[in-house]
């Protein structure tokens, strides 16, 4: 077991540099990879304005899209709000011509009643005259000079 241990301390040192060298390639593949990043940026911020411009138009137009989508369906809530109140109006209208066509009907016949009334009257007035007898004229208001 020793000689195991003896083994393993004589690798040690080799291990040591391996683990050492293997750093230093980690190092130097992550500067690699944040300069590559760097250039990458570079690259797209200088591509050809036509590039450019298309991304920027395709996400305007994309931003449109929902912005019209989003209209479309306000739009569609808002419609569908004003034909539930419609329907409210137009029962509420239903009640209130109801209700009108009852007075009418109410006056209507009180007219009728009314008419009746001054037709007896007349007619009794008539029959009065035809006896030979005369009613007083009114000469003030509310009063019979007899």
């Amino acid at each position: 077991q020793v000689s195991h241990y003896s083994d393993q301390a004589a690798q040690l040192p080799k291990l040591q540099s391996e683990a050492q060298t293997l750093r230093n390639k980690e190092k130097t593949l992550v500067e690699q990879i944040t300069k590559l990043g760097r250039e990458l940026e570079e690259a797209a911020a200088q591509q050809p304005p036509s590039v450019h411009q298309y991304k920027t138009i395709q996400q305007r137009v994309e931003n449109m899209e929902r912005s019209h989508k989003n209209q479309i369906s306000e739009l569609q809530e808002t419609i569908e709000k004003l034909e539930k109140e419609k329907v409210k109006v137009v029962v509420a209208d239903e009640h209130i011509i109801k209700k009108y066509k009852e007075q009418l009907i109410e006056k209507n016949l009180q007219i009728e009643r009314f008419q009746n009334e001054i037709d007896s009257i007349i007619s009794l007035c008539m029959e009065l005259q035809s006896h030979g007898i005369v009613l007083p004229k009114r000469q003030n208001l509310g009063q019979l000079n007899l």
